[in-house]
């Protein structure tokens, strides 16, 4: 099923791109707004048309409307029978569902591809490198990104995990290990792209050595029509820092809890929830800090937002291999510096706005951190607000565009 959005004509013939975006939803954050908002890039680039799950229909015909018309595209939707989606509840089963998803996806672009040839295929969630792409089999030319799946976890930080994050890590491992060296579709994917964007330079360094001149570091992170930011440090009583995600191992709280630990005087904001945060107040209870750990659920973003301008002195955000966290990216929007380890993309994206920690062991991250704390010396104001000038989505799409992914230099040079 398909539904024409409309499309704003900036060249005589424009390019006709065809993406694949398994997560698309306008609002959402993560894979979901990723998609969307890459959708919309993409428009502003040439005739989109996107390929995506059926169950995004509602959400994007309700979010289409706001757009302006060079934002817009062809939305084609794709689903398995509902006999073969019975079993996928929330995350369970989802990237085997998504495999099956793809070869129902590839048989819908071979038929676009046929009926209105595209100059070009480009993928965009799953941002997963490992998994590969069915696009690539489409035919014309393929742009893979950005994707994620690089980030290798430092195995010092396995005991820290609690079972939960350990048997996590050790599938993750075993299954990126397996894919990188088995998986046709991703090596597939790898040698048929013109242009592989990657969320880091871990990711760029994961893959085979090959493939990595083709690849360009470009997190899919970006801000939207951010807000004036703050000015100087808030006026709260004690000294605040504030994590915002989803409460899993992987994430790094525990990191920032232990921090608090050496860092008197400061005080953590958790804002989100999951199957991680009773062993995090374990953690809080285990140092003495349980009374500096304000634990306030999952909260809508705008609400995240208001405490980041309000009330956080900091936006700590020590994961252990998130790729392109969105979360970083909405603190320095709301002009709040970022203190991460080097263990994540969370750097890349807060760029000249973060104070990096190194993190060979947990204990040097811990320690690191603390001393983050207490010595307070934040990226200027300044510098923060230049990088959330450079995550404005105007100017995301001015960088993307300068790439050339499209080859169009190329053609021009030719002609």
């Amino acid at each position: 099923m398909s539904a024409v959005l409309g499309a704003e004509y900036r060249d005589p013939v424009p390019r006709r791109i065809l993406v694949f975006a398994y997560a698309c939803e306008p609002g959402k954050g993560s894979e979901p707004g990723a998609g969307w908002t890459w959708a919309r890039m993409l428009a502003r680039m040439g005739d989109v048309c996107v390929v995506t799950r059926a169950n995004n229909e509602d959400a994007i015909r309700g979010g289409v409307g706001g757009l302006p018309a060079g934002e817009r595209a062809e939305f084609v939707y794709v689903d398995l029978p509902a006999w073969m989606r019975f079993w996928k509840r929330g995350e369970r089963g989802v990237r085997l569902y998504y495999l099956l998803w793809q070869a129902a996806a590839l048989r819908a672009a071979r038929r676009l591809h046929r009926s209105r040839p595209f100059d070009a295929v480009w993928h965009v969630t799953l941002a997963n490198a490992w998994m590969g792409s069915a696009g690539s089999l489409v035919g014309p030319r393929f742009v893979f990104g950005p994707v994620g799946g690089g980030i290798d976890l430092e195995w010092r930080f396995l005991p820290g995990l609690g079972a939960r994050g350990i048997v996590f890590e050790l599938g993750r491992a075993l299954v990126r290990t397996c894919a990188r060296y088995l998986n046709p579709l991703a090596r597939l994917s790898w040698s048929r792209a013109s242009l592989i964007l990657v969320q880091n330079e871990q990711g760029r360094a994961w893959l085979p050595r090959r493939f990595r001149d083709k690849c360009v570091v470009f997190p899919n992170a970006l801000l939207e029509g951010a807000e004036r930011p703050r000015r100087g440090l808030p006026a709260t009583a004690e000294r605040r820092a504030l994590f915002a995600g989803k409460l899993l191992p992987l994430k790094g709280v525990a990191l920032a809890i232990a921090a608090l630990d050496g860092a008197p005087g400061w005080r953590l904001i958790v804002c989100g929830d999951g199957p991680d945060r009773d062993r995090l107040a374990g953690v809080a209870r285990s140092h003495g800090v349980a009374d500096r750990v304000e634990w306030r659920g999952w909260v809508e973003r705008a609400e995240v937002l208001r405490a980041l301008r309000d009330e956080a002195e900091v936006f700590m955000f020590p994961s252990l291999h998130d790729e392109s966290p969105a979360a970083v990216a909405d603190a320095v929007g709301a002009g709040v510096p970022v203190l991460c380890t080097d263990t994540s993309g969370a750097r890349v994206v807060a760029g000249g706005a973060a104070v990096v920690v190194p993190a060979p062991t947990p204990g040097a991250a811990v320690e690191g951190l603390a001393e983050a704390l207490r010595a307070r010396r934040w990226p200027a104001a300044e510098a923060v607000e230049a990088r959330a000038a450079e995550l404005q989505f105007d100017a995301r799409v001015e960088a993307l565009t300068a790439l050339d992914p499209l080859g169009l230099h190329a053609v021009e040079a030719v002609g």
